[in-house]
């Protein structure tokens, strides 16, 4: 039997109210888009060792998939009317402060920007895949003891960090050429051992915990899957060495971008069918079997960035390096998607939170 199918079999009976199982959108779409896509980041680890062109590699992923995900953001959020209302505040906010911090940063502190940004991709990747566990949770229809919930986030969000924080310490971690910095008093070997030893502690307790929950008929699969799958492939991306350890994280973006791409392709479909998508335009986009066109409209959008990003390098403008106009103009974009997901991510699944206001919750509950 396969581990999925076994995984699964441990929660037979596991639904919610409304007939719905543990698995967002049937176990074989959940296997697909949200599980059985981290098979892309051994693939693309194939491809550099290779010896595949990292710029060809590069621009693929951010054309395919990178893009294409950061803009879909935008379709939940900026184009829907019903979140303008409720977040009028908050998204003028982060349109103004962010591309301003960001174009000041690529000016003036360039080490520190993709510093800041290394940092938050990481955490980025892993909170969206803390986020999934949760609904899967949710979805459950069984509590859980608070500590359970702690531990499934401790390792998780740890993952990354054990061998990074070790190169980190020696000077050995780079993004496009540039040293990632780290604060000075966390440039000594306490830092990688207090990483590894809560991570180990993180990873005991867990596995003791699975076991357990495993014993007395109460595994939640699904969630205990992708746990499990995300904390491998973040723990040992980190290990390559060189340029390779850049293109091992582009690696691990372009599987974070995929499943992306399907949570808000769900997320709108299931507002779309209860009747919660306020857009037309949106509607159109998540029409029955036109899933393609919500891809297509994001795909649009990425090309005419990347066309605008060598427009601008040609003229350089304000005579800085292209690096910097390439960074400036994507992190503008794309540190405002991490803004909005943290907030929608951090905050869909609580008790308070209402279907229209934080769209995010839809996968988590049944049709009303």
């Amino acid at each position: 039997m396969e581990i999925s199918q076994a995984l699964a079999q441990a929660r037979p009976e596991a639904a919610v109210a409304g007939g719905s199982t543990v698995w967002m959108n049937g176990r074989r779409w959940d296997l697909t888009w949200i599980v059985g896509s981290a098979v892309i980041v051994p693939g693309v680890v194939t491809l550099v060792l290779a010896g595949a062109p990292s710029g060809l590699l590069d621009i693929g992923i951010t054309a395919l998939v990178g893009g294409p995900h950061l803009f879909s953001t935008y379709t939940v959020t900026y184009f829907d009317p019903q979140f303008r209302r409720a977040h009028l505040g908050g998204l003028v906010a982060v349109t103004l402060l962010i591309p301003g911090l960001v174009i000041y940063g690529a000016i003036a502190h360039f080490q520190v920007l993709v510093s800041v940004f290394i940092f938050w991709a990481s955490l980025h990747v892993l909170q969206q895949n803390a986020y999934l566990a949760d609904v899967y949770r949710k979805r459950g229809g069984r509590a859980e003891p608070w500590w359970s919930r702690w531990v499934d986030y401790g390792m998780l969000m740890l993952s990354f960090y054990p061998t990074a924080a070790y190169r980190l310490v020696h000077h050995d971690f780079k993004v496009a050429n540039v040293p990632v910095l780290v604060p000075e008093p966390l440039l000594g070997p306490a830092t990688y051992a207090v990483v590894w030893s809560v991570f180990s502690a993180f990873t005991v307790m867990w596995i003791w915990k699975t076991w357990r929950e495993w014993r007395e008929g109460r595994l939640n699969g699904p969630k205990t899957l992708l746990i499990a799958v995300t904390t491998l492939i973040a723990f040992f991306t980190p290990v390559v060495e060189g340029r390779r350890l850049e293109l091992s994280f582009q690696a691990v973006n372009a599987w974070h971008s995929f499943q992306y791409l399907g949570i808000v392709w769900l997320v709108q479909k299931l507002r779309r069918e209860r009747g919660q998508l306020r857009s037309p335009t949106m509607a159109w986009l998540v029409a029955p079997r036109r899933g393609w066109r919500l891809y297509a409209a994001c795909a649009v959008v990425t090309v005419a960035l990347i066309m605008l990003i060598g427009v601008v390098k040609q003229l350089d403008p304000l005579h800085l390096q292209p690096n910097q106009y390439y960074f400036m103009m994507v992190l503008s974009a794309l540190l405002i998607h991490y803004a909005l997901d943290a907030y929608l991510f951090g905050f869909s699944l609580l008790d308070r939170a209402r279907r229209l206001d934080l769209p995010y919750l839809a996968p988590a509950v049944p049709a009303a």
